[in-house]
């Protein structure tokens, strides 16, 4: 069971660096802010401010607790904090397994393996590597499952209100918690027999006091954000748009459209999510009567009410995945139904794959359970498989993305000489980078080079195509496009050619080919002329050397930010 975890460790620390993306920003300032208030009111508000539409106050405990510890903000611990997460998470499944009818018979942890090849894969790598979306994208499907688990195995229903109460400040889906935490513990209450029932409602009244004060809460102050806003889909494009993001999973696979693919197995996974839901309310029928008859007549004498607790388990989780996929949907479908397949959102497809592998592997028994562990494993390493296959060209380029976003924060004269405000030197460290040797030949004059490469005007700003360069490496080394004025230059990263699935046999360090392509917004370039070169770092001792093409770009300036932030 450790392997995938292993696995999924070591690729992350390959390329993992400390370099804030987006947000990531917000939770310096966030240090900021909270050293200038004065008053312990001041720095409260700080932790429990508004964030778009999340109280993302798990996010800036850690952040705060990172820099107390250390004396700066590093993204990478914030990277690593959140994807603990995932450990715990194939922790609750481990734990769900472990309480299957054929438990006793059977080896947990093997049982666990699919869960955990499913769960960790580079299919997460946008979560792997972003420290904000790590800890709060990650963190709030554990707490939430892991508040569903105490409510349908056990009666520690005051952990589960600890583990509701960091999902909600954790992330805006978490509130879902509680409405299903609600329905579950009304399941349970009447698991006892009449004469001690009272008992059994002091669960359900303690969860629907700390539910009513702390959505109150969150909603103290509230805004809604601002900002652009999408037109809203129809019917049949939100249906689409849900499937989509259910399915996101299947993104991996390397033949077909990403989302048709994606679309097709939400679609299946929907249909099975749902039919077992129906099956479990078929099979329980008589439960579940017994449960309404004692909620409704609390003193009448009767006999056990009793639901199993894989089926509550299941029914809350489900339920859950299934509301954040269509709150998103809602909110994201308008914007390009292709981003709501990107990895930022996949947690939710993975994990509810994961969970219905351990209901069925839980629910059936003997040699059908085994058969069932040994699809799922067999599925598992395949998508895992596929997973670094499909998505190590995006990793790379991420990774590129950031350290050439550094360099243009950075250096921007005409000299090799870094400028850095005072409040990113005071809460942060500039990330060692490939260029950090390379300053001389980046502030060079270059040479000339007889590079097949065409530049087109896009929408945004223009595409660069090169065909002929070779691939150089599967880390920081590779080509990057140099834009170069007489008042600074700027660093971009670029998409490395691939072959095809059969060409690459299926093996990440086979699928790249020679060429390149790359997307410049004008918005990253301040107005001017701008000379168009090529960097290219070998993978090695070799020396990085510049390229000059001959070919230059025109831009108009980075237009005003007119985007509404809370944050």
């Amino acid at each position: 069971m450790a392997v995938p975890l292993l696995v999924f460790g070591w690729v992350w620390q390959q390329y993992a660096i400390n370099i804030p993306k987006w947000d990531d920003h917000a939770l310096r300032a966030f240090l900021f802010n909270t050293d200038q208030e004065t008053t312990l009111s001041g720095k409260l508000y700080q932790l429990f401010r508004q964030h778009n539409e999340h109280r993302i106050v798990y996010d800036r405990l850690i952040t705060l607790l990172d820099y107390w510890l250390t004396g700066k903000l590093n993204y990478v611990h914030l990277m690593a904090i959140g994807n603990l997460s995932l450990v715990g998470l194939l922790a609750v499944f481990y734990a769900v397994l472990g309480r299957s009818a054929g438990a006793a018979s059977r080896n947990t942890g093997l049982y666990a393996v699919p869960v955990a090849l499913v769960l960790f894969n580079l299919s997460q790598w946008e979560n792997m590597y972003w420290g904000m979306a790590a800890l709060q994208n990650f963190s709030v499907v554990l707490w939430v499952l892991a508040a569903f688990y105490w409510l349908a195995y056990t009666d520690r229903w005051g952990l589960a209100v600890g583990a509701a109460v960091l999902a909600t400040l954790t992330s805006g889906n978490g509130l879902l918690v509680w409405p299903i935490g609600f329905a579950l513990l009304l399941l349970r209450s009447a698991e006892v027999r009449a004469g001690a029932s009272r008992t059994s409602y002091r669960p359900l009244l303690g969860w629907t006091l700390c539910a009513l004060l702390v959505i109150g809460l969150y909603f103290v102050g509230f805004e809604k954000p601002g900002g652009a806003h999408a037109i809203r889909p129809g019917v049949t494009d939100l249906l689409k748009g849900w499937f989509a993001v259910i399915g996101a999973a299947g993104e991996a696979l390397p033949m077909g459209r990403p989302l048709t693919n994606s679309t097709a197995l939400g679609g299946l996974t929907v249909v099975l999510t749902l039919g077992i839901v129906g099956m479990g309310l078929v099979m329980n029928q008589r439960s579940l009567s017994r449960v309404w008859q004692q909620v409704r007549h609390p003193n009448r004498a009767g006999g056990l009410a009793t639901m199993p607790a894989i089926a509550l388990f299941f029914w809350g989780s489900a339920a859950f995945l299934l509301g954040t996929a269509a709150i998103v949907a809602y909110a994201r479908t308008g914007f390009g139904a292709d981003l709501l397949i990107t990895s930022r959102y996949k947690i939710y497809s993975l994990t509810l794959l994961a969970l219905l592998y351990s209901y069925v592997v839980a629910t059936l028994p003997g040699r059908l359970g085994q058969w069932a562990g040994l699809v799922g494993g067999a599925g598992g390493l395949a998508l895992a498989w596929l997973s670094y296959f499909s998505f190590l060209d995006e990793t790379i380029w991420w990774r590129h993305w950031l350290t050439t976003n550094q360099f243009n924060w950075h250096y921007t004269t005409r000299r090799p000489v870094a400028q850095l405000d005072a409040v990113t030197a005071r809460y942060t460290d500039p990330a060692p980078a490939f260029y950090d040797t390379a300053l001389p030949v980046l502030f060079s004059a270059g040479r000339p080079g007889n590079l097949k490469m065409t530049v087109q005007p896009s929408p945004a700003g223009f595409t660069i195509q090169e065909t002929e360069l070779p691939p150089q490496g599967l880390r920081d080394a590779g080509a990057y496009v140099l834009a170069r004025s007489g008042q600074r230059r700027y660093l971009f990263p670029v998409w490395q050619n691939k072959r095809s699935a059969g060409g690459a046999r299926l093996l990440p360090d086979r699928q790249f080919t020679t060429g390149f392509r790359a997307d410049v917004l004008m918005a990253e370039l301040a107005a001017g002329t701008y000379q168009l070169s090529v960097l290219v770092v070998p993978d090695g001792p070799a020396t990085p050397y510049l390229i000059n093409t001959g070919q230059t770009v025109t831009s108009a300036g980075q237009p005003a930010d007119t985007t509404e932030k809370n944050w």
